[in-house]
């Protein structure tokens, strides 16, 4: 199952993209808890219009989340010539704990509870940008050896769930904290 049907008439393509906006505003502020009768108030049209592109709730938080997987799989392809990996990769994590901190949707996303093809192919890709850079540092010598995206996923996981839980909203605690995950795996 894909994470909406993609409509072709221009004016349900017009919806398709005000569901998806609006649905990126409700989460980022209520968490993916939100439902989607408001999501289609604020999108402006009937739940029977988000449901024509998107048959379960999971499908339009997948819709939403591969948005901003997307995007933060580009920042950190971005700083794969960085010369400096270890400064690339914690500034990767750090600006992405301070999106995660403005953003409820993301934390929800990057963990394993909705398992549809296309968001986990997502989160594939991100960690295997993420795990390039990771592979960088270790060749400067600069992280540990032993050290796998997958370690990265867990601990930051971790923080960013009890960040979420205990409702933190500065941006500054949510940095520290990516700084002190990314640390955990200082070389």
């Amino acid at each position: 199952m894909s994470a909406g049907t993609l409509p072709t008439r221009a004016d349900a393509v017009r919806n398709r993209e005000r569901v998806v906006a609006a649905a990126a505003a409700v989460f980022a502020e209520r968490g993916v808890e939100a439902g989607v009768p408001e999501v289609a108030a604020r999108a402006g049209v009937g739940k029977a219009t988000v449901y024509r592109s998107f048959p379960t709730k999971e499908h339009l938080i997948a819709a939403v989340v591969i948005e901003k997987i997307a995007d933060f799989e580009l920042r950190t392809r971005a700083r794969l010539d960085d010369p400096d990996a270890w400064g690339a990769l914690v500034a990767v994590m750090v600006e992405g704990a301070e999106r995660h901190c403005a953003d409820r949707a993301i934390t929800a996303g990057l963990s394993a509870v909705i398992e549809l093809p296309e968001l986990a192919a997502a989160r594939a890709s991100l960690w295997q940008a993420v795990g390039m850079l990771m592979d960088r540092a270790k060749e400067q010598g600069t992280m540990r050896r032993d050290a796998r995206p997958a370690d990265l996923r867990v601990l930051w996981a971790g923080a960013a769930r009890m960040l979420a839980a205990d409702a933190v909203d500065d941006p500054a605690e949510w940095r520290r904290y990516a700084a002190l995950v990314v640390d955990a795996l200082r070389a």
